[in-house]
């Protein structure tokens, strides 16, 4: 029988675009039946990282252990929460984490679709996999798409340009400078069109940053390690590996 993973995603943009990477993997190298759960804040940060519209990709079709769902449809979890409870699925992942998503988790709290999975796979002896977004004192996280004002020469083809962006997502606003460019992030879709557009290479997607989480977010994530039934990673490689040992898939290295 094929392994099935619940993938809840959560309104964190950290290694987004790479875990999805890593669940297409599983899905065509492995045949991993994947379902993928949103918090609300998840579908957004989702799109605007380029992931919502490709999420077809890792969906296997003619199976009702797959499929993708969303707190909005059903806000009790219903009908994923209840197949996880009769043990339909062999692992749920949460990847990328929020530290409001694992301070819920920690406190026992399910009023999102990704933390009513949670509960109930721990209820139930399914194993918990969770990639937090602040896992450590410095952590690197992945930022969304933006105009580099020092590089832009205000050629505002952008904005003339038909196509330059499908979405229209780039907008100019009046400031005491002149106007000022930037991305509309309640339109931007992550697709990248414009970074290829731009003459002068402005426009920039997925740079790295460092952050330095509250003591209180590195506390619960203490906290969330001790759990029974969850495994904290702290890296893509480490989620790959806890992943394939969960599941009992063996990789040639």
């Amino acid at each position: 029988m094929d392994k099935r993973v619940v993938w809840c995603i959560t309104g964190s943009g950290s290694f987004l675009r790479e875990i999805y990477d890593l669940f297409v993997k599983l899905r065509e190298k492995h045949g991993i039946v994947i379902a993928v759960a949103f918090s609300d804040a998840g579908v957004e940060v989702a799109r605007i990282y380029g992931i919502l519209d490709q999420i077809d990709k890792i969906v296997s079709k003619n199976t009702p252990y797959s499929g993708v769902y969303f707190s909005r449809d059903s806000a009790s979890g219903i009908p994923l929460a209840g197949r996880i409870s009769f043990k339909r699925y062999d692992l749920v992942v949460v990847a990328p984490s929020t530290s409001n998503t694992v301070a819920k988790i920690v406190h026992g709290i399910a009023d999102t679709l990704p933390t009513i999975i949670v509960s109930q796979s721990l209820k139930a002896g399914i194993p918990v996999i969770i990639f937090p977004s602040d896992y450590s004192a410095r952590s690197l996280t992945t930022l969304p798409c933006r105009i580099d004002l020092d590089k832009c020469i205000y050629c505002m083809k952008c904005l003339l340009e038909e196509g330059f962006c499908p979405y229209n997502a780039i907008v100019a606003s009046s400031c005491k400078y002149g106007i000022h460019l930037s991305i509309d992030y309640s339109k931007c879709r992550g697709c990248e069109v414009c970074v290829n557009k731009c003459p002068v290479k402005a426009i920039k997607c997925w740079e790295k940053a460092t952050i330095t989480p509250s003591t209180i977010d590195l506390r619960n994530l203490e906290k969330l390690a001790t759990i029974n039934g969850v495994t904290v990673v702290t890296s893509l490689k480490e989620l790959e590996k806890a992943i394939y040992k969960k599941l009992s898939i063996n990789v040639k290295t």
